[in-house]
């Protein structure tokens, strides 16, 4: 019930996009986190939900494009601006800034031109998260009688049945920890992670109408005091699903069961 009667407090518009401290995880102490338009300024945030369409054409061609489906596993030949390449219906995974002759074997399509880093700034890598089988939910509204009818459909198109959501990040240089914090805020949560390194991670929620709509994990990689890398991932990713869901029904319990 705080969550609610805090809630109840802020305009209509700072509602809508609000960073969840209280509600959405155990906060490090500080009132200031992360907001939606701090993280929308991160190099890759723009690209997130993109079709892998929209991507290519918003960033380019990518260096090189993993596929995360069996080696033996069916695939199709496909053509970007004449450009072919064969990969599976499966998630994928489009690399930007990487140099052809450090790729390996890991690749399943490697760019055989120059690869675009217009989407690169400050960046000396970018790594974007690709979800396949992704289709458009439609809802229209009979024609006849009351109701709505709602469809799925899924494009033939690989590059349009893929979806971006999650994104990682390699900085050009790195920023160190009193530079984030004075940047963002104390993190929600501080994750240790392996040979003494840490991990930020900063929530950030959306909310129409006090309903939580949208969540992102924001998470950069702390080593020795300096941060070289972060990752952004969506709501379409699992831990992030779980997290929305849970925030869900405190909003079911707070807003509706009451």
């Amino acid at each position: 019930m705080v969550l609610k009667r805090l809630m109840d407090r802020l305009p209509a518009s700072l509602a809508a996009y609000t960073v969840a401290t209280l509600a959405c995880c155990h906060s490090a102490g500080s009132s200031a986190a992360m907001t939606l338009d701090q993280m929308k300024r991160l190099e890759g945030a723009a690209q997130l939900e993109f079709t892998v369409d929209k991507l290519f054409r918003s960033c380019g061609l990518p260096a090189a494009i993993s596929d995360h489906g069996p080696a033996s596993g069916e695939k199709q030949d496909i053509h970007w601006n004449g450009v072919a390449m064969r990969l599976s219906s499966l998630d994928w995974d489009a690399a930007y800034g990487m140099k052809q002759p450090t790729l390996g074997n890991s690749a399943d399509w490697i760019n055989p031109g120059k690869p675009d880093v217009r989407c690169m700034k400050e960046l000396s890598r970018l790594l974007f998260n690709a979800k396949g089988h992704v289709g458009v939910l439609t809802v229209t509204k009979k024609t006849q009688g009351f109701g709505y009818v709602t469809s799925y459909r899924e494009s033939k198109s690989l590059f349009k049945a893929h979806k971006v959501v999650g994104v990682t990040a390699t900085l050009a240089q790195d920023l160190t920890v009193p530079t984030l914090v004075s940047r963002y805020g104390q993190p929600d949560e501080v994750l240790k992670q392996p040979a003494a390194r840490d991990k930020y991670r900063y929530w950030v929620l959306t909310r129409r109408d006090h309903r939580p709509e949208l969540l992102y994990a924001v998470d950069f990689e702390i080593d020795s005091g300096r941060c070289r890398t972060y990752a952004i991932s969506s709501s379409s990713v699992d831990f992030v699903a779980q997290r929305l869901d849970v925030l869900l029904k405190q909003w079911e319990r707070d807003y509706v069961l009451d």
